[in-house]
């Protein structure tokens, strides 16, 4: 086509909320116009290259790979003036790879942006920098923010025409372009003059560009949305914008017809879109080699490791299935190139361990590996639990295996600093990812740059589904009809609007961050295959901001080329594991070793059948708690199973597959084949592994081909399955299956699709589950400790696991300068907090008491010269270590409780103890003491100092005389405030204990419970006012964030305006407060309150003791459960669901169902194998099965009833009486 041009300066989502357009979309449309290649020239960064290059070869056209430089004068000066005012001048810069080798530059120079000339949050470079990188490279002159176009726009042409000589001279003639803009700026018309006469001047061509920011015209106003959001402000009042509408992504004839005095400017596009021609090499394999020892082979090195695991792992000989397993494994870990990446997982897992750092038993689907197990990489034999091979390596499509492994928090920094120092810090790095706008976030945004208030975007949000499996529906999805969202915007002319734009905001990226746990290691610099960027990684222990070095191309990048990419992960239950142990060493002088714990410890199973799981690994939500009691898990089995099953979509076989646990005979298989694969989740399918099976058992698919069904079920590939169904048919019907059986199974792999789950994930996170719950049950103490203390930091959640100690028997004891350690310790079965939970007393004023006060024994902390008093402790204490800022904080939180005198007193003489304490060092130092220091031998012995204590020799030390210590207290609310203010928390007595009965008569349930209200509900709850914020509304309204907290757990409060004004006395910290208001589920993902009443909670004497004598009676035996239910409102089918649902809540309340006929009453007593345990979760599932059927005239309240009136089967259950 004759005006055919291409786009050469375009940017992409990758230009933080200023770009709008999806690289695919972009790469469409320029295919749609015929043109024959397009350019990605993104802000300072390269993070689209590969997305570009594979859009543009799938859509049939040339990519073109660039970017557009942020240019500084020097990228070393990191201030504006030797004074450090003024402005730091940053200019824009078109670069274009032309060749290989110009790619390779471009990769250099965006990576040397980042890494060395990060000013001001842009990655810099400078002209010398490009001058060194400039083979390959074709440079365009700019746009307005260019240091050329700004010279012109000045009116400076001396300077304009001398810079670009300066890129002449960098990039070389033929490599520089002129660029002309037509975008309607009256800037843009007046800098082209110059333009165009410099480059006339000069002989040097013209070319034509559209500074591209959005795909279409119409798209103006999204991208003005966009940048509202980046700017925090409103499209009314906008902080930044665009003036035109002109940065789109136009036809060929738009361009022709915006140039055409320029003809040669279209011209050019072609010229340059021909001359770059560079193809990135993908589907590479770019492992390190393993140094292997003694000259070995990769391949002959990762064998006798096996061997080796072989026989530790199964005995030696090993039984023949894990040798073949091992052998078949080794075939295609060798065929498919991956012996080094096994080395590499196995050598940093094996540095981890003999360093002491915790490592997860697995994680994923390379459980399903013998040979991962053999190496120890994992802890789940595959062969006991049938974990296949195939779903974690596919043996039929060559792809990068992916092992994740779980570390310590502590620990999981040094197993990726040994991997850096290993491999080279040049060759490693961590991984960037990417937040995108879905559905919730981008309707509370476009309810903001509208203008609008909080309320209105975010009850629309709250009309958009749950993500299911962690993929959130669409705006056209929720848009359907029939969806409550469409129903809203149909209503409502606002919620159209903040919809519209809202879409136009939907799956832009939003942000940069470092990837949770991809680390990238390559078998050389990484900048000779990857742009780098630097990612801000939070602030270190002083505050100071710190960032680290990340690929600028994303997961899915990072694999197209070839990368090993590892994910080291930070699970805090490990942290929790290892400090239990350490504690439990430290008590007894044992350490069990969790790596050979008999998996069949029935204290553990009876435990987490009573639903006693608080703290245990996945199993600790209330939910779960419940589910628990009604499966009544005994093996490892059930809790793979359950790991699986409690989520959204399988949670609807939990009913069934209870039922099946509990009496096996009731489970019936459509073919006899699927019992040896399904009866271990009594007839459900859970797992992918299970829908693999079938298929190979069923239909004959090769473990390979039945991976390849999973994967395109699990993505909903319908083009995929539309290909293997009817070979999944034909190997069906070849194997004698009946029709419908064939027909029963697929339909249950396509709605598997949403929820499926893979049993090797499963299974590896229910043995660390175990492992937890089986520490809770045999050295609760110990376990209970470890939890508390890996809660610390945030104290929200203190105590919450306090109350739960304390309800397991276990006292929780404070702070003690003679008997705590630095954490926490066992003491007869009690916890003791340690000293490093005292503000203001760090490691080494930990260390000085424990030397001061010495110990016979490290692992068993016994004193041998414990503190008598105060005095005795100032004076022996190194002064220098520990301040009367610490000691203080000590005598508040009561750590000298074991000297036996009163807080108060003991402030009262601070000063003067510490004083003569100061003294008595000093006198020590210089070897003076008054004549009371010595006794018949004349030496000095301060007890503080080398050689301090009895056996030092010479003279011994008499005690001076000092004023007694007052025996005066404080109240018991002033101690508990002096132990809030040391330590952060209530350690002798927690206020709420007092009231509690008395406040839980006052609310509608507890702040754990708060999680089965419905959002919208009104609810009266109580508890203590942690800590408050005040702040003021965009409108300059005031508001507060208060955290109210109660022994259950803790929701955040917000107070308005008018409620704040007639409240704030109430809403002070450390007040005990009722609070009424409105519940708000954020994205379900946090609760919190929107409070209208708020009042302090000062309930009388006689009110605290009726209270306590209505929460000391005993509970009544299991009462009836009556269900009155209209029978011409229920399917016929209703009977038969309902018992499938109460066979799910196994207990002793027995069941009456009361039917109102069209020819009368009914009553029916199920029989004792359907009662009941009453609650929420019960009247819940009753709610949703039966509805409006239910009769609710006449009901009794049922269990669990609290303040107000309950809707649907909670109201229709009654005890009968």
């Amino acid at each position: 086509m004759s005006s055919a041009c291409s786009h050469l300066h375009v940017h992409s989502e990758y230009s933080l909320l200023d770009g709008a357009c999806k690289i695919d979309a972009l790469a469409a449309r320029a295919a749609s116009f015929g043109q024959p290649a397009l350019g990605l020239t993104d802000h300072g960064v390269m993070n689209g290259a590969v997305e570009l290059y594979t859009a543009c070869r799938s859509h049939g056209i040339k990519p073109i790979l660039g970017c557009e430089a942020y240019v500084v004068e020097d990228h070393a000066q990191r201030r504006p003036s030797a004074d450090g005012r003024g402005r730091l001048e940053r200019f824009h810069l078109t670069l274009l790879a032309s060749t290989p080798a110009g790619y390779r530059n471009l990769v250099k120079l965006s990576s040397a942006g980042f890494l060395h000339g990060f000013q001001r949050g842009k990655p810099s470079v400078d002209l010398a920098q490009m001058a060194a990188h400039a083979e390959g490279v074709i440079a365009l002159t700019g746009c307005l923010q260019s240091r050329f176009c700004q010279h012109l726009l000045a009116g400076r042409d001396a300077q304009a025409r001398a810079h670009a000589g300066e890129l002449i001279e960098a990039f070389g003639e033929d490599n520089v372009y002129f660029e002309v803009q037509k975008n309607g700026l009256a800037e843009q018309d007046k800098v082209n003059e110059g333009v165009v006469r410099i480059a006339g001047e000069l002989r040097r061509p013209l070319v034509a560009t559209a500074d591209v920011h959005y795909l279409r015209r119409e798209d103006y106003r999204h991208h003005a949305a966009l940048l509202c959001v980046q700017t925090k402000s409103t499209l009314s009042a906008p902080k930044i914008s665009f003036d035109t509408n002109e940065f789109y992504l136009k036809s060929s004839e738009e361009m022709a017809g915006a140039f055409a005095q320029w003809p040669e400017a279209i011209a050019s596009t072609l010229e340059i879109a021909e001359r770059c021609d560079v193809e990135l090499e993908l589907g590479r394999q770019l492992i390190p080699r393993y140094p292997t020892p003694d000259g070995l082979g990769e391949t002959e090195h990762l064998r006798a490791l096996v061997e080796q695991g072989l026989r530790e792992r199964y005995g030696d000989p090993p039984p023949a299935q894990a040798l073949e397993r091992a052998r078949y494994e080794l075939g295609v870990i060798e065929r498919m190139g991956f012996n080094a990446y096994f080395l590499i997982v196995w050598d940093f897992v094996k540095f981890a361990k003999d360093s002491g750092i915790a490592v997860g038993p697995g994680r994923g689907s390379a459980a399903g590996s013998i040979v991962a197990y053999c190496l120890q990489i994992t802890d789940i034999d595959p062969l006991r639990y049938d974990l296949l091979f195939e779903r974690f390596l596919n043996p039929e499509r060559v792809s990068m295996p992916d092992i994740d492994i779980d570390f310590s928090v502590r620990g999981r920094e040094r197993v990726i600093r040994y991997v850096t120092e290993k491999y080279g810090r040049e060759s490693v790095a961590q991984i960037v990812t990417f937040g995108r706008m879905f559905p919730r976030a981008a309707t509370r945004d476009a309810a903001r740059v509208l203008g609008h208030d909080y309320g209105a975007g975010d009850r629309l949000a709250k009309l958009i589904p749950d993500p299911v499996m962690g993929r959130s529906p669409s705006f056209q999805e929720c848009l359907r009809p029939g969806q409550p969202l469409r129903a809203e915007v149909d209503r409502d002319p606002i919620a159209k609007q903040i919809a519209e734009v809202a879409q136009g905001l939907e799956g832009i990226v939003r942000n940069s961050s470092i990837h949770a746990a991809a680390v990238v290691i390559a078998d050389r610099p990484l900048t000779e295959i990857v742009p780098l960027q630097i990612a801000d990684a939070g602030t270190d222990e002083h505050g100071e901001r710190v960032y680290r070095t990340v690929t600028q191309f994303s997961m899915r990048p990072i694999e197209q080329i070839g990368l090993l990419k590892m994910d080291f992960l930070g699970l805090r239950n490990l942290d929790v594991i290892e400090d239990a142990l350490d504690i439990i060493e430290r008590s007894s002088g044992e350490r069990p070793d969790m790596a050979t714990l008999p998996l069949d410890d029935a204290k553990t199973y009876e435990m987490m059948a009573r639903g006693d799981s608080v703290g245990v690994f996945q199993f600790e939500s209330e939910g779960m708690r419940e589910t628990l009691k009604r499966v009544r898990p005994s093996e490892l089995e059930h809790l793979i199973a359950l790991n699986a099953l409690y989520r959204p979509g399988p949670m609807e076989q939990i009913p069934t597959y209870t039922r099946g646990a509990r009496n096996p005979e009731t489970v019936s298989y459509a073919d006899e084949r699927l019992r040896s694969i399904l009866q271990p989740t009594h007839g459900c399918i859970v797992y992918q592994e299970q829908a693999m099976q079938i298929a190979k058992e069923i239909a004959g698919f090769s473990g390979a081909k039945a991976d390849d069904l999973r994967k395109a079920i699990a993505k909903k590939n319908r083009e995929a399955m539309a290909k293997l169904k009817p070979e999944f048919f034909a190997g069906a019907r070849a194997s004698g299956t009946a029709e419908q059986v064939i027909e029963l199974l697929w339909t249950t792999n396509e709605r598997s699709a949403d929820y499926s789950f893979a049993k090797a994930h499963a299974a590896c996170y229910a043995l660390t589950a175990y492992r937890t719950a089986w520490l809770k049950a045999n050295h609760p103490a110990e376990y209970m400790a470890a939890l508390i203390s890996s809660v610390m930091d945030t104290k929200d959640r203190v105590p919450f696991f306090v109350a739960q100690a304390e309800q397991m028997g276990i006292s929780i004891l404070p702070p003690d300068v003679n008997l705590s350690d630095h954490e926490f310790v066992v003491v007869e079965g009690n916890i003791r907090f340690g000293l490093d939970a005292v503000k203001g007393v760090g490691f080494a004023a930990v260390e000085a008491i424990k030397r001061a006060r010495g110990e016979s024994n490290p692992a068993h902390p016994t004193p041998t010269k414990p503190f008598r008093d105060l005095w005795d402790f100032c004076a022996r204490v190194d002064n220098r270590a520990v301040n009367k800022k610490a000691i203080e904080a000590l005598i508040k939180c009561g750590a000298f409780g074991s000297t036996g005198d009163s807080r108060k007193g003991m402030l009262s003489v601070l000063e003067q103890a510490q004083g003569s304490g100061q003294k008595a060092q000093q006198d020590a130092l210089i070897g003076q003491g008054s004549i009371f220091d010595l006794d018949a031998g004349g030496g000095l012995d301060t007890g503080w100092g080398p050689g301090a204590g009895a056996g030092a020799g010479g003279l011994a030390l008499t005690t001076p005389s000092h004023a007694s210590i007052p025996p005066d207290e404080f109240d018991r609310s002033e101690l508990l405030a002096a132990e809030k203010e040391s330590i952060g928390l209530f350690i002798s007595a927690h206020p709420l204990k007092d009231v509690g009965a008395a406040l839980r008569a006052r609310a509608d349930c507890s702040l754990g419970e708060l999680g089965a209200r419905h959002d919208g509900d009104w609810v009266t709850v109580g508890g203590m006012i942690t800590q408050t914020k005040r702040l003021r509304t965009k409108k300059g309204d005031p508001m507060m964030f208060a955290t109210l907290g109660d022994l259950d757990g803790t929701v955040e409060v917000l107070v308005f305006g008018k409620a704040l004004a007639a409240h704030e006395d109430a809403l002070q910290a450390d007040s005990i407060v009722l609070v009424r208001g409105r519940l708000d589920h954020r994205d379900r993902e946090k609760t919190c309150i929107v409070a209208q009443e708020v009042e302090r909670f000062e309930p009388t004497l006689e009110e605290v003791r009726h209270a306590d004598e209505r929460a000391a009676k005993p509970i009544r035996p299991a009462s009836e459960l009556r269900l009155r239910l209209d029978a011409t409102l229920l399917p016929g089918s209703v009977l038969g669901e309902l018992k499938e649902v109460l066979a799910g809540f196994p207990g002793e309340s027995e069941v009456v169902i009361e039917l109102s006929t069209s020819v009368g009453r009914r009553r029916l007593r199920l029989g004792p194998e359907f009662r009941v345990t009453r609650g929420a979760a019960l009247h819940a599932e009753l709610d949703q099965l039966l509805g409006h059927a239910v009769l609710t005239a006449g009901t009794l309240e049922g269990a669990g009833g609290g303040a107000g009136e309950r809707s649907g089967a909670a109201r229709a259950v009654g005890a009968a009486g």
